[in-house]
């Protein structure tokens, strides 16, 4: 099957997704080509054609995300709400996440901080339902550490991913009673995405730039502006500016200690002690490991502590 009839058989399969979603009032848009896609798809035949945009940034930042957010707006022809907030506002968040999550890994925290502030403001704007971008870097190769593997390493990968993704939105949000939609996991989009050959999620371009998530990019070159189209993947962190809390969190690391755990990266200290005010970890039950950072149980068949973030295992 050629690359014109799977990007036909995804536009179809994420249109069909997006109408099985439920009412929604907002969109997280990053500006990214996943979400920008999703809020496309819902504007032009969803059932709810009418909702605001959401981009979120730290004060004292440059954020990417809220520049592509406006231009996808402006096309789109919807209300972007700007959520900018301070250092002291997104370490309360951390604190939140720290709490929701029971996690102290710092890429987790800090990305999934975004991702609060984001839905904090929906709840606050009156909002009920969520649509996000969830899903299109693992199914379509949007991660650079996937550019490195072979074709036949990376589609093992991604079926091992759709087996254990979780995403902290659709966690978050329900502690904030909202729901959170992603076209990207619904059934038919998986079972399609799982068939598309790996050849058409990675294309090596010009100057052997490897370019991920190609297929996608393919199937609607033709409905997003093309700045977006092709748009480097950016994380949530650097998109928002949100990856200068690493820095802060660092300071608010030092001199303190844990005989008890094994730290692998600075930030980890703080964000511990405040993990430790609402959790406590839990050793390895029957069928588990021992996470040799932070001690906690880890399934035999897994290489990530979701605990404490720590990779390989």
């Amino acid at each position: 099957m050629n690359e014109k009839r799977y990007a036909e058989l995804l536009r179809g399969a994420l249109m069909s997704a997006v109408k099985r979603c439920g009412f929604v009032t907002h969109a997280l848009t990053s500006g990214g080509l996943d979400s920008s896609i999703a809020a496309l798809l819902m504007r032009l035949y969803g059932a709810s054609r009418d909702f605001k945009g959401v981009a979120v940034c730290l004060k004292g930042q440059e954020p990417l995300d809220v520049r592509y957010a406006e231009l996808l707006a402006k096309r789109l022809g919807i209300e972007l709400l700007r959520v900018c907030v301070s250092v002291d506002e997104a370490l309360r968040a951390v604190e939140e996440v720290i709490k929701a999550l029971a996690t102290f890994d710092p890429m987790e925290v800090v990305n999934s901080s975004a991702i609060l502030v984001a839905l904090r403001a929906v709840k606050e704007d009156g909002g009920t339902g969520v649509l996000t971008g969830d899903g299109g870097d693992e199914l379509f190769a949007g991660y650079s550490y996937m550019h490195e593997m072979s074709y036949g390493e990376l589609e093992e990968y991604i079926k091992h991913l759709v087996r254990t993704w979780r995403f902290s939105s659709i966690e978050l949000g329900k502690c904030l009673g909202l729901k959170v939609y992603s076209p990207y996991l619904d059934e038919e989009v998986v079972d399609l995405a799982l068939k598309i050959p790996a050849e058409l999620k990675l294309k090596l371009k010009r100057e052997r730039k490897t370019i991920g998530k190609y297929i996608l990019r393919v199937a609607f070159r033709d409905l997003l502006p093309l700045e977006i189209v092709w748009r480097d993947k950016h994380s949530i962190e650097l998109g928002s500016g949100f990856n200068a809390l690493y820095k802060i969190l660092e300071g608010l690391s030092d001199g303190r200690t844990h005989e008890s755990v094994r730290f692998w990266h600075r930030a980890q200290p703080y964000l511990y002690e405040v993990f430790s005010k609402f959790h406590k970890i839990k050793p390895p039950a029957q069928g588990e490991k021992r996470c040799p950072y932070c001690g906690s149980g880890v399934s035999n068949d897994k290489r990530y502590c979701k605990t404490c973030g720590a990779y390989p295992i």
